[in-house]
């Protein structure tokens, strides 16, 4: 092991400190904040330095232009190094006890993947190469998160363009697979990632430092956190302690704690060093502030043991959810940019129900249809339709019917589905509502009905009939309910005849429609909007049918669930959300709008039924969005469920 040349605080205290240089503006408990020592590294260009615990021993890692990935020890022994030439490195903890490691070269244009542990048989840390993503532009900023059960890697480039990276772990080779594109603009030096609030922080110099969310499944909702009239036109350094409220960076020759909860104040505590120096890289840990200084290619050891006030909790967030279910599959994205997908259904084939269909709105084109495997198979152009629902019918030259609300023309669109599984679009027919939005249908012994909401606030029913023909249907209002705020999603329990609708901000209204069609029926609110089982906006439901009993399934916009209730809706069941499927490449849903489900046994992925939702962000890469495909058998499991495979 090579060791660095080191020196003590008194040796470097005449060319650190000027008069007041070496002073707190700030000084926490009111002491002076001098330097300790210093770890002279040699000439090896270091350009980053990363504090980690290895087999619960402090270490910190190092970027060297010209020795590559340096492991040591807080002596400034050498432990274990990896040749190369590197420029930005992110470091993140194992629950085994290792390190993984991101290290960018430019000289190589790639993002290699390390795992540094301590072997069992006593020996010194070993560096394991484990994969890498090439042909990279130069990078100026390297983070790792930690979201559920996966870890991701936020790489930002000298061009302001930012990518999330999910780790894949491999039997060969390691990957990185996109997630997202991030822009920020030019001049990002340094990244960080506050795990308690799961926020993004960016050090920009041309404007300070920005807060985001981490979570791809988020809005990015980004804020200023620090201007740059705060913090001058030099800074960077970026590190956030594990545990607390803080912050500290470095800011032209000064290293600053900020408490993240209220930064806008300014800094809570600072320290002078002289001008000569260009700290790059700092971290506190064991009551010192570690700086690394560029220029003189050299560890600083401050005396900085402030209290860690401010410990907090990871935020219960809102909602309760019970479980991360993977989908299956996904559909092709629709064509639309934006907020396009909106609503599925799910057409049964009676006959071979491997070869059943999803029909799902692209709210800006038409519709889509498409088989169990994702793939497109038809597409009408037709408008902007919002909302689709499909039933079986009685009729000697089809098997269903779909109908959809349109906001383009205002009516309903009327689709039939052939013997052979063909759709046909049997017209558009015109209604006198101002925006039809949401839409559910409904049979009634041999009466078809459509129950439409219009966006100012009211709920229409409408009578379909379909001549033998198909192509002179008629559509005639037969109903009106008139309803607080907006609706959009709704669902009709046949059986028991009951109309389910969702007022986005209140929740989910149930109507007796036997007592409804006699006149003497109001709805009433069955599972409210509370915040915890049931977040607004409450958009697409759907009904589990099993037998004489099933589930209500709600999409629980505000906080990215869907929550389960009993089949009439009064008994809340739990709470689930969609998860990465890292095996088949199949990002997380979010923001869904509507949702679709059956409980048929449509073959071997889908035995106990399937459940189709609209994925508001669509991952792994960026694209248009999509629906995403949910075995209810992996449902039923993950929320233990009764097991029932009833149709």
């Amino acid at each position: 092991m090579k060791r660095t040349c080191f020196c003590t605080a008194g040796i470097l205290l005449g060319a650190l400190l000027s008069g007041c240089d070496g002073t707190s503006d700030t000084p926490l408990q009111g002491e002076k904040k001098l330097p300790r020592q210093e770890i002279a590294l040699g000439a090896i260009k270091a350009e980053q330095m990363v504090p980690v615990q290895l087999d619960g021993r402090q270490r910190f890692l190092l970027a060297s232009e010209r020795r590559g990935l340096l492991l040591l020890d807080w002596g400034g022994d050498t432990l274990a190094a990896q040749a190369g030439n590197l420029e930005q490195l992110a470091a993140q903890e194992q629950a085994d006890g290792s390190v993984l490691v991101a290290a960018y070269s430019d000289a190589q244009a790639q993002i290699s993947l390390y795992r540094i542990r301590q072997p069992s048989s006593g020996e010194g840390p070993a560096i394991q190469y484990l994969g890498s993503r090439s042909d990279l532009p130069p990078q100026s900023a390297l983070c790792f998160s930690r979201q559920g059960n996966h870890t991701q890697l936020f790489a930002i480039g000298e061009d302001g363009l930012g990518h999330e990276y999910l780790i894949k772990p491999g039997i060969r080779q390691w990957a990185l697979i996109e997630v997202r594109s991030l822009y920020f603009g030019e001049q990002v030096n340094a990244c960080a990632v506050d795990v308690i609030t799961q926020r993004l922080l960016i050090s920009q110099p041309p404007l300070g430092v920005i807060s985001l969310n981490a979570d791809a499944e988020k809005d990015e909702e980004r804020k200023l956190l620090i201007s740059t009239a705060q913090l001058g036109e030099d800074f960077g350094g970026l590190w956030v302690e594990p545990a607390t409220n803080h912050m500290w960076l470095t800011a032209g020759d000064q290293l600053q704690r900020y408490d993240l909860q209220a930064a806008d104040a300014g800094p809570q505590w600072r320290i002078h060093i002289a001008q000569a120096h260009n700290p790059v890289s700092l971290a506190l840990l064991d009551g010192s502030l570690l700086v690394l200084d560029n220029d003189r290619d050299a560890l600083l050891y401050f005396d900085a043991s402030p209290p860690l006030s401010g410990l907090r909790e990871a935020p219960s967030g809102t909602g309760v959810v019970a479980a991360r279910i993977p989908a299956r599959a996904q559909t092709q994205p629709v064509v639309s940019a934006g907020d396009a997908a909106d609503d599925p259904a799910i057409w049964v084939n009676p006959e071979a129900p491997e070869n059943s269909l999803i029909f799902g709105t692209d709210k800006k084109r038409g519709l889509n249809v498409y088989d169990l495997s994702g793939r497109l198979v038809q597409h009408f152009a037709v408008g902007r339709v919002n909302n689709v629902d499909i039933r079986p019918i009685t009729h000697p030259r089809y098997r269903a019917l779909a109908a959809a609300s349109n906001r383009t023309t205002p009516g309903v669109d009327l689709f039939a589905i052939d013997r052979s599984g063909r759709v046909e679009h049997l017209g558009l027919r015109s209604v006198s509502l101002q925006d039809p939005y949401g839409l559910c249908l409904y049979r009634n012994g041999n009466d078809l009905l459509a129950w439409v909401s219009d966006k100012v606030g009211a709920l229409h029913q409408m009578k379909i009939q379909v001549p033998e023909d198909g192509q002179n249907w008629q559509l005639h209002q037969s109903a009106r309910l008139d309803v607080g705020s907006q609706v959009e999603g709704c669902v009709v329990d046949d059986e028991n005849a009951r109309l389910f609708f969702g007022e986005e901000d209140l929740g989910v209204w149930r109507l007796d429609l036997d007592a409804f069609d006699a006149g003497g029926a109001r709805p009433q609110l069955v599972a409210e909007a509370d915040g915890e089982n049931l977040v607004a906006d409450v958009e697409g439901l759907g009904l589990y049918r099993a037998g004489d009993s099933g589930y209500l399934v709600v999409s629980s916009q505000g906080n990215d669930s869907y929550a389960l209730y009993s089949r009439d809706g009064n008994e809340f069941i739990g709470n689930f959300r969609l998860g990465l499927n890292i095996h088949a490449g199949i990002d997380a849903s979010s923001e869904t709008d509507g949702l679709a489900v059956t409980s048929a046994n449509l073959g071997a992925e889908y035995p106990q039924g399937l459940l189709v939702v609209q994925d508001g962000r669509n991952r792994m890469p960026d694209a248009a969005q999509n629906f995403k495909l949910v075995s209810w058998q992996d449902i039923r499991e993950a929320l233990a469920l009764p097991d029932t495979n009833e149709p």
